[in-house]
């Protein structure tokens, strides 16, 4: 079960610096992705910036991936993280500040991390370290 949480760990710093990279060296094309096809300057801004919030913490969950019990708070952070995107994605659907068609598949890739951390996370050994 470590094992399994180790790869999922990996795959989702992973795919969380991509999509930060993707934020910084192309927000022109990440804007237009999700429906946005002229962006003002300081729309680019805030995305490169999240971007690179994306990139920082994921370095630390592979990282952590290495050892998992004894970085079992980065493995808590990551399931705050995407229960957290999974929310704020969810909210910004219901308040009509975007469609589903533009973040659902963070929203869906987000669920699926969460699962799977909470299906992966060590209960019995966390607790007894």
């Amino acid at each position: 079960m470590i094992r399994a949480l180790k790869a999922v760990l990996i795959v989702f710093g992973v795919t969380e610096i991509l999509l930060g990279l993707m934020l910084v060296i192309f927000p022109d094309q990440a804007a237009s992705m999700v429906g946005i096809s002229k962006a003002a300057g300081y729309l680019l801004y805030t995305m490169a910036s999240l971007g690179m919030c994306l990139i920082a913490p994921s370095v630390f969950l592979i990282v952590a991936a290495r050892d998992p019990l004894r970085h079992i708070n980065w493995v808590k952070f990551a399931i705050l993280w995407c229960i957290l995107g999974v929310l704020g994605g969810l909210y910004a659907v219901v308040q009509g500040a975007v469609t589903f068609n533009q973040v659902g598949m963070q929203i869906i890739m987000d669920a699926v991390f969460a699962v799977l951390f909470l299906a992966l996370y060590p209960y019995r050994a966390a607790k007894g370290s």
